[in-house]
C-alpha cells in the first residue's frame, strides 16, 4: 500500500547550458531592483557578476552587489546584507554561487521583509515565524551539491554560540532556480568533490527518511545513479560537459527531495560539527556517512540495501549482505574523489564530541526523529567517535 503523503515544491526550474541569459527576464517579473549576493568577490573578479548585471540591465532591472559573506554565512553578515539591500531599495534577492550564497540571499530576504535580525527566526522559544513578507529570491547555482536552489532551507551560523541551524518555510523557496552547468566548469576539484558528496548525502538521507514519498524516492534513485556515474568524472575533468550536466541534475533532484523528505542524522551531525569546528560541510558528511549508514540501516534495510546497486547503476539487486555492500560502495566513492579524511583531520577535537552531540539534539532534532533508527545521545557520540 502507498501511504498518504503531500508534496510541495513551488520552484520554477530553468535548467541548461547558457541559461544564465534567462536571469533578467525571470527577475524583472519579481522586482525592480535586485541585490546580488555572493560569498567573497571571486565572481566579481571572473566577470560573472558583471555578466549578470548586464543581463539584468538589458531587462530593465537595476541591481546592487554584496559580497561580504563567509563560506558558512554568519547571522551578522546576513544582517549586514539585509541592511545594505534595504538602504539600496532592493526588492528581490539573487543568490549567485553555492549554497552559502543562496542561503544568505534567503536570509536577507527574510530579514528585509520582516525588518528584523535573521537570528530572531533561527532558534529559541521566541523564534519568529517566517511569513509572506519574505522578499522573492532567485537562486543561480554555481555548484552541484547543496541543492539550496530547490529547497526552502537556509543554513545560518552563529559564531558566538557555535550553532548552525537550518531554517525555512513555504515562503523561502526560490521563486526561480537557474541551473546552468556552464557555470560549474571552473569549480576546483576539491569543491566539486565535496559539493557532489553533499548531493549524494541528501539523496541517501531523503531516500531513507521516514518522510520519504514515492516521488522523492524516484528523485533520490535517479540522483544516486547520476552521482555514481558522473562524480568521479567531474572531479577528474571539470570540463567534462556530460559529467557536469549529470551532476547538476543530480544536485537539483536531491534538493527537491530534501525539500519534502528532509535529511536524517548525518546532516544533523554535520550542521553541529560545522558550527563547532567550522568545517567544510561536504567533507564532514563524507567522514560520517559510512558510520551513519551502518547505524541507520537497521531501521530500513530494504532501502539501504539498494544504495550500492544505484551507485553502480545496476538494475538487479542480488548477492549476499547488500547492506554492507552499500556502505562499501559509498566508501569507494569517497576514496576515489579524495574525501577519505576523518573528522580529526578536519579540525574536530575529541573534546568537541559531546558538545556536537548536544547541538544536534538541541537544534537539529528533526534529523533525529525522521531517521529510521531515531538515535539517542549515546548513539550520536558513538557515530562521531567512529568517524574521527
Amino acid at each position: 500500500m502507498i501511504r498518504d503523503f503531500s508534496f510541495f515544491i513551488p520552484v520554477k526550474l530553468v535548467f541548461g547550458e547558457g541559461k544564465l541569459a534567462a536571469a533578467g527576464e525571470e527577475v524583472r517579473v519579481l522586482g525592480k531592483k535586485a541585490l546580488i549576493v555572493t560569498t567573497g568577490d571571486l565572481f566579481k573578479k571572473t566577470g560573472l557578476v558583471d555578466r549578470l548585471v548586464a543581463n539584468l540591465t538589458a531587462s530593465g532591472v537595476q541591481s546592487a552587489y554584496f559580497s561580504d559573506l563567509s563560506p558558512n554565512p554568519l547571522h551578522t553578515e546576513i544582517d549586514a546584507a539585509a541592511a545594505f539591500g534595504k538602504k539600496n531599495g532592493c526588492d528581490v534577492m539573487i543568490g549567485l554561487g553555492g549554497g552559502s550564497a543562496i542561503d544568505a540571499a534567503k536570509g536577507a530576504a527574510i530579514a528585509i521583509g520582516h525588518d528584523r535580525p535573521i537570528w530572531d527566526f533561527c532558534m529559541g522559544p521566541d523564534q519568529a515565524a517566517i511569513t509572506a513578507k519574505t522578499l522573492p529570491v532567485v537562486a543561480i547555482t554555481t555548484t552541484a551539491g547543496t541543492g539550496s536552489e530547490g529547497t526552502q532551507w537556509a543554513v545560518i551560523t552563529n559564531k558566538a554560540t557555535l550553532e548552525k541551524p537550518g531554517i525555512g518555510s513555504d515562503y523561502t523557496f526560490a521563486r526561480v532556480a537557474i541551473v546552468d552547468p556552464e557555470l560549474m566548469a571552473s569549480m576546483p576539484q576539491k569543491i566539486t568533490a565535496s559539493t557532489g558528496f553533499d548531493a549524494l548525502a541528501h539523496s541517501i538521507e531523503a531516500y531513507t527518511s521516514t518522510l520519504a514519498t514515492p516521488i522523492t524516492d524516484m528523485y533520490c534513485e535517479k540522483a544516486i545513479r547520476l552521482i555514481g556515474k558522473y562524480l568521479r568524472r567531474a572531479v577528474k575533468d571539470g570540463n567534462d560537459k556530460e559529467a557536469r550536466n549529470g551532476m547538476a541534475l543530480a544536485n537539483t533532484l536531491g534538493g527537491f527531495s530534501i525539500a519534502v523528505a528532509i535529511v536524517t542524522v548525518c546532516h544533523g551531525l554535520a550542521h553541529s560539527v560545522g558550527g563547532v569546528a567550522n568545517t567544510t560541510h561536504g567533507e564532514s558528511l563524507a567522514a560520517m556517512t559510512p558510520q551513519t549508514m551502518r547505524f541507520s540501516m537497521r531501521g530500513n534495510p530494504d532501502k539501504f540495501k539498494n544504495i550500492g546497486m544505484f551507485l553502480r547503476d545496476e538494475v538487479v539487486n542480488v548477492g549476499q549482505d547488500r547492506l554492507e555492500d552499500s556502505v562499501r560502495e559509498v566508501e569507494r566513492l569517497i576514496a576515489d574523489v579524495g574525501l577519505a579524511n576523518g573528522l580529526a583531520k578536519q579540525g574536530v577535537k575529541v573534546t568537541d564530541i559531546e558538545r556536537i552531540a548536544e547541538g544536534v539534539i538541541r537544534y537539529m532534532g528533526g534529523s533525529i526523529t525522521i531517521d529510521p533508527m531515531n538515535p539517542g545521545r549515546d548513539d550520536l557520540i558513538g557515530i562521531l567517535k567512529k568517524s574521527m
